[in-house]
């Protein structure tokens, strides 16, 4: 099957389209992913990653032999729940994750759900999930994984430029998705300037993801002043002041003076995760992301564990604190050292420690 991303005529909403082998529009799932498009209830990515897992399984159903000759949508419309099962059951043995298998299931749930409602003409007459059980069990909530200084410091070290260890850094730093540290922009941080110098945290707006409908969601974050330092110390380098923007200039470049992208930071990070040794899928974006909650944890900032937390909901932007309690597990009481005392490790000293292990000089970096 192809997947063509088309705008609709409802305020140019892009909806994918989806296409059978033998190139006709497979109308149910295509209408299905309009009508999502169309609610405004869902990010672009959410209705693209829709998408992207229907039309797997309607490959998945257009390859069955019993099925030869039979369009996508008489397909969806007569086959039973087995044919599901079937198909989850063999997910499993090709070795996916519980997790991915189960977000799959409920993707086609919700596709069987609507074929069976008036929206759909009562495409089906039944959904086959009226009890609203799944096959695959419900997954358990994964622990956070924490990248400690020591490890980010060898990631930075595993990376070429200064532009991506400041990149990584910052990302570190402030705890921020991937998507929200490439919409900052140069006047962003200049705006830093009129913050007292003698301040260890500094205030930053950053534009946040995950609002309402995939709509940008502005908060404030504290940076630390050695992380504030480094961007300045990139920003006056020949690299990024001759990379020429009328306006809105982003506050990270790749290495070719070009707006920083999502895919592009993440692949710098495995590339780095993997040069310098780390196993598969030991570092990612979102587990430096759980390392800024291990500083918070473990720093100076907030009296009691409680603060700790609200601290982390709002550096983090999200919208319940119940999303935050998965810290909950790491008391920073737990932190002591060998005499017994409390061990306390200020944010902004960490952040000076990595910058000085880390700062790549223009001379040193790779030609």
């Amino acid at each position: 099957m192809n997947l063509v991303n088309v705008r609709t005529s409802n305020k140019l909403k892009v909806c994918p389209v989806l296409f059978s082998r033998n190139g006709d529009i497979s109308e149910l799932p295509s209408h299905y992913l309009k009508s999502k498009a169309e609610t405004n209830k869902h990010p672009l990515a959410v209705i693209l990653l829709y998408a992207d897992h229907i039309k797997i399984f309607c490959e998945y159903l257009e390859g069955l032999e019993i099925y030869s000759g039979r369009s996508v949508d008489d397909i969806l419309c007569g086959i039973s729940r087995s044919v599901i099962s079937t198909y989850l059951v063999q997910l499993v043995g090709q070795g996916y994750e519980r997790t991915y298998i189960r977000l799959r299931e409920t993707i086609i749930s919700g596709l069987f759900a609507w074929l069976a409602s008036s929206e759909s003409g009562y495409a089906r007459k039944s959904s086959g999930f009226e009890n609203k059980k799944l096959d695959t069990p419900k997954p358990k909530r994964k622990r956070p994984r924490y990248v400690t200084q020591d490890q980010l410091c060898k990631l930075l070290k595993g990376m070429y430029w200064e532009s991506q260890r400041c990149a990584v850094h910052a990302l570190y730093d402030m705890g921020l998705r991937v998507s929200e540290l490439i919409r900052i922009t140069k006047d962003d941080i200049d705006e830093l300037e009129n913050v007292p110098s003698d301040l260890a945290y500094l205030p930053l707006t950053v534009q946040g993801s995950k609002g309402p409908a995939g709509e940008i969601k502005e908060r404030t974050v504290i940076i630390t002043r050695a992380m504030y330092s480094r961007i300045k110390k990139y920003h006056s380098s020949p690299q990024y002041r001759f990379s020429f923007y009328s306006k809105n200039k982003p506050a990270f470049l790749n290495t070719f003076g070009k707006p920083l992208t999502v895919k592009g930071l993440q692949k710098c990070i495995a590339d780095a995760a993997k040069r310098v040794g780390f196993k598969l899928r030991e570092i990612s974006p979102h587990r430096l992301r759980h390392g800024t909650a291990l500083t918070f944890l473990t720093g100076e900032l907030g009296d009691d564990h409680v603060q700790k937390l609200i601290l982390i909901k709002e550096q983090f932007g999200h919208e319940r604190l119940s999303t935050t309690n998965i810290y909950a597990g790491v008391s920073p009481h737990l932190f002591v050292n060998e005499l017994g005392l409390r061990y306390v490790k200020p944010r902004f000293i960490e952040a000076k420690k990595v910058y000085d292990l880390t700062y790549l000089s223009r001379s040193k970096e790779k030609k």
